[in-house]
């Protein structure tokens, strides 16, 4: 999942402007943002439909209660940021249309349900060094997910602001051999940790 070449077999999802873009990745460090400020981990992700509409908001929830009156597993680990927003939708329309934008890699749960789903594209702001999917499974080999199109991290900027956010929660919640991969790949971001 960390490359950005597609099969061929690959559907003809129309990419947004990169101006656009940049705004759904902000608006997924945002959330990101939120989570910690609710005690959860920093990872925020929205669904953007064929005309530029966000249709959803998720953001990971692992670390907080759920009201008695939500739709979600309450208190699940499955409450990460792209579950989140995939129980809120429910049934996806049109799912090769869609675009997920999130604020750090899908790890292999998300990724696989992203491609289970058929979402057309998937777009990230931070590479997940140690629990991306993309260091788990070949995205483009897997038959699942041939069809959805992955683009990491477009803006240099974005990226090391995603990576300073999740950083924290990479030391505390990974193996040290998972600190280490993150170290490596962000030494700027994960320096004084």
């Amino acid at each position: 999942m960390s490359s950005d070449t597609q099969p061929s077999d690959a559907p003809e999802t129309t990419p947004f402007s990169e101006q656009q873009d940049r705004a759904f990745l902000e608006e997924t460090l945002r959330l990101a943002r939120l989570s910690v400020e609710k005690g959860s981990s920093p990872v925020g992700a929205i669904m953007v439909d064929a005309q530029g509409e966000i249709i959803g908001r998720g953001r990971n929830r692992t670390g907080e209660p759920f009201d008695e009156d939500e739709q979600r597993p309450g208190n699940a680990s499955l409450a990460h940021a792209e579950m989140d927003l995939y129980y809120q939708l429910e049934r996806l329309k049109d799912p090769e249309t869609l675009t997920l934008y999130t604020s750090l890699e899908p790890c292999l749960m998300c990724g696989g349900a992203s491609a289970l789903l058929s979402v057309g594209r998937i777009v990230w702001a931070t590479d997940d060094a140690w629990g991306g999917s993309g260091r788990l499974i070949a995205w483009d080999e897997h038959p699942a997910m041939q069809q959805t199109q992955v683009q990491p991290h477009p803006f240099a900027d974005l990226e090391a602001e995603g990576a300073r956010l999740f950083a924290p929660e990479a030391k505390k919640a990974f193996p040290e051999e998972g600190w280490k991969l993150w170290q490596q790949r962000y030494p700027k971001e994960t320096s004084g940790l």
